[in-house]
This record gives C-alpha cells, sequence and structure tokens, in this order.
C-alpha cells in the first residue's frame, strides 16, 4: 500500500482498503504500515496464498507495540483461518 502524501501513491482502489475514520487516523498517526498481498501470492504471512482467490490485507504494527512487528491479518479473511 502506498500512501497518497507520504508515497505519492495512487488513489484508485487497487491501493486502497476500507478502514473506518478512527482506523485510519490510526494507522497515520500511530505508525501502522498496510501490506495487500496478491491472492495466491502469500506474501508476508507465509501461509501460502489469499483467502478464496481474495487478496489479504496485513497490519504491521510500529515496533512500540511489537517489537518484531509480526504482520496481523486483517479483514474477513482473518475469520477463515478458524474455519
Amino acid at each position: 500500500m502506498r500512501w497518497w502524501t507520504r508515497d505519492r501513491g495512487p488513489t484508485d482502489l487497487s491501493n486502497g482498503v476500507l478502514l473506518c475514520e478512527t482506523c485510519h487516523h490510526r494507522i497515520h498517526d500511530n505508525g501502522w504500515e498496510i501490506r495487500i498481498d496478491a491472492p495466491g501470492t502469500g506474501n508476508g504471512s507465509g501461509s501460502g496464498g489469499g483467502s478464496r482467490g481474495r487478496a489479504r490485507v496485513w497490519f504491521i504494527p510500529p515496533r512500540y507495540v511489537d517489537p518484531q512487528q509480526a504482520p496481523r491479518l486483517g479483514g474477513r479473511a482473518r475469520f477463515d483461518i478458524a474455519a
């Protein structure tokens, strides 16, 4: 994910994640990063790919939250793992 102001990222759906206003500001203000993996790549997770052919969204915390900065699966895909 490339931020619009920081990274000159595109303002299109392929470079976006749906967040509520509060979470949007937390991402920007508290140093979190977002990674979007294309379906089937498994990048960032080691889990072998997208869920049901969908891209996976990963939230990477800042070091003060998690020194290892372990990616956390976001969206509905995190519930698919338990099923």
